[in-house]
């Protein structure tokens, strides 16, 4: 089965070859782009423009010292103006391509670079077009970008090997002391302190002044005494209040528990989600300007446990995590990190078995390796078994296009593949991740779910993977997509992204978390609030708001650092 659908898949591509070897110097990577009017970036280092004239040929400066090896993509850019009727335009780039391929022989046969064609149609007339562009871009990879393309497919076997439970962080240690891999190892103890939003306190409400002066009286004329009170109660976990001692209490002073009872409102702690008894001591003192109270409460916990507030509300943990550079001090992976990875791939893709006849659409950037890692083990498992899911596409962002090049819709970077071998989808998966690493933060979600639905127009249902950090650049193509999207968002632990809140709000679809899948975004009406994960979101005319609390972890100390 595997044989055949790669068997397809070249011949498919020996008919563009063929198609393309009909003209001249046309790269086998290509890409074609319309925009407006390209914008020129002077301060990023790795982009380089060799500028030509309007209707020229030859570039203005050199391009001997840039290396064939160390680029990313190449981008010509051109304007669609022509001042003839008769002015062929792929005569002309074949002749700038013919310019570069001179300068810089290495060019030819390096499969590995992605080629673009930037038309620009903005300028109508010769004047307004001298003011734009013309000439080659040229992208360079970066230093992080050379070394993960010389060791991404390895770090995924890596990751892979860590879910299936043959592998830890000696294996990544042992690779750098044999001097395969060119990173430093740089270890921090971290401190983290977060809410336990599954803990929560109890609370005895409504002391106003009516019940204030009902109490007065109580202890002024029934019991004859206006001196201080402690009164110890016991909230128990219905929220009804009663005497710690009962026994020991007058039979009048009862009725104070009668006017505690009927008159405030009693809410019973929390612990780990499960509801508990509480003490409550209330200091009543008497004088004459009136009465006063004040109130400690504290939860009782299971099994004897003493109760601290700041254990009861905190969470604290010290970890010593251990990140992977390079030389420049960019973090390639952390390998600790993985350890404290959700595993929301697994978790939500083995409650929803349901889903069937979908296409999977998947972030192969490179902040989504450890996520990536759980879709392969899972599809390693499920693919060639039960699997009804077969459709998939892997987006990148654009194949190392530059940033300032990329248009919505139009930025590419796409691999679909329809299979039910797992051999073929892993093949595609790194095809995907090896042509780019994503460039800037906004990925092309929509971009590929629409390539993909175009591939299998009987999908019922998409299934899209996406990093929680990074808003879909075309979020304005949403409109397009006639299906409902289930969203699994990855690094999300922290909080929603609300735009994707909003985006599935508006297509029907549902968000799923690695406690919750959420189906009724599209029924949640304005001023209406959910809870997800214990954290609130407030729907305020269109748009989400999330509550502001927020832990942020906090490095105490570097351990070490060693190669």
């Amino acid at each position: 089965m595997c044989k055949t659908s790669s068997l397809i898949a070249i011949v498919l591509q020996f008919l563009v070859y063929s198609l393309c070897a009909e003209v001249p110097n046309l790269p086998k990577r290509l890409k074609r782009i319309s925009t407006t009017k390209i914008e020129v970036h002077e301060g990023d280092s790795n982009t380089l423009y060799f500028p030509m004239e309007f209707n020229g040929a030859v570039p203005k400066a050199k391009l001997e010292k840039v290396k064939a090896l160390d680029i990313a993509s190449i981008s010509l850019v051109y304007s669609r103006y022509r001042l003839s009727e008769t002015f062929d335009q792929l005569t002309l780039n074949a002749q700038r391509m013919d310019k570069l391929y001179a300068s810089m022989p290495g060019l030819k046969g390096n499969l590995n670079i992605q080629w673009n064609w930037v038309e620009q149609t903005g300028c109508e007339d010769p004047d307004a077009c001298k003011d734009y562009f013309h000439g080659f871009v040229i992208k360079l990879k970066s230093k992080v970008e050379m070394i993960s393309s010389e060791t991404e497919i390895a770090l995924m076997d890596y990751y892979i090997s860590v879910y299936e439970g043959g592998s830890d962080s000696k294996k990544m240690d042992s690779l750098i002391a044999v001097g395969k891999l060119s990173y430093c190892k740089v270890c921090d103890t971290i401190k983290m302190r977060k809410i336990n939003r599954r803990n929560k306190m109890p609370s005895l409400n409504g002391w106003n002044e009516d019940n204030k002066n009902k109490l007065a009286r109580y202890l002024r004329d029934e019991l004859k005494d206006s001196s201080s009170y402690v009164l110890e109660l016991i909230m128990n976990k219905n929220g009804e209040l009663y005497f710690a001692d009962s026994s020991e209490m007058p039979h009048k002073v009862k009725k104070i528990l009668h006017l505690l009872n009927d008159k405030l409102k009693h809410t019973p702690p929390r612990f780990n989600g499960k509801k508990i008894s509480s003490r409550i001591s209330l200091y009543v003192s008497q004088d004459g300007s009136g009465l006063d109270i004040e109130t400690m409460l504290s939860p009782i916990l299971p099994k004897g446990k003493k109760f601290t507030l700041d254990s009861f509300l905190y969470i604290r943990r010290t970890d010593i995590v251990c990140d992977y550079v390079d030389s420049s001090g960019k973090s390639i992976v952390k390998t600790t990190g993985i350890a404290n990875t959700p595993d929301v791939i697994f978790k939500v893709f083995d409650r929803n078995k349901q889903w069937k006849n979908c296409l999977i659409a998947t972030d192969v950037t490179s902040s989504m390796y450890p996520y990536l890692a759980q879709f392969k083990v899972w599809h390693k498992l499920h693919l060639n078994g039960n699997s009804h899911n077969q459709d998939f596409i892997f987006f990148n962002d654009g194949d190392n296009m530059p940033d300032n090049l990329k248009v919505t819709g139009q930025v590419g970077g796409l691999y679909y593949v329809h299979t039910s071998c797992f051999s073929d989808l892993s093949t595609s998966m790194n095809m995907a991740m090896s042509s780019g690493g994503g460039g800037d933060g906004p990925e092309n979600n929509l971009e590929a779910v629409l390539e993909g639905l175009s591939n299998n127009p009987d999908i019922k249902e998409v299934i899209m993977i996406a990093d929680n950090n990074a808003t879909p650049r075309d979020l304005a193509l949403l409109y397009k997509i006639k299906v409902p999207i289930r969203l699994i968002l990855c690094g999300a632990q922290f909080g929603i992204n609300t735009d994707y809140l909003e985006m599935i709000r508006t297509n029907g679809g549902s968000i799923h978390t690695m406690e919750d899948d959420l189906y009724q975004l599209s029924k949640l009406n304005n001023g209406e609030k959910i809870v997800i994960d214990g954290i609130e979101y407030e729907m305020k005319y269109g748009k989400f708001l999330r509550e502001s609390k927020t832990a942020i972890p906090t490095v105490i100390t570097t351990l070490t650092t060693f190669k």
